[in-house]
């Protein structure tokens, strides 16, 4: 279907930065380092990791 210029519908782009799942990561970063510290796989951590 071949619109004219001009009257053609506008396009969004939703930009999916900033959505908030850099703070849902750090929260299972933290839990998972967690759960590894309580069952004895410290060892697993990385050795420079902030968690």
């Amino acid at each position: 279907m071949a619109v004219p210029a001009g009257t053609r519908p506008l396009r969004t782009h939703i930009d999916p930065s900033r959505d908030g799942s850099e703070v849902v990561s750090a929260v299972a970063d933290r839990i998972r380092a967690d759960f590894s510290r309580r069952v004895g796989l410290d060892d697993l951590l990385t050795a420079g990791s902030s968690l």
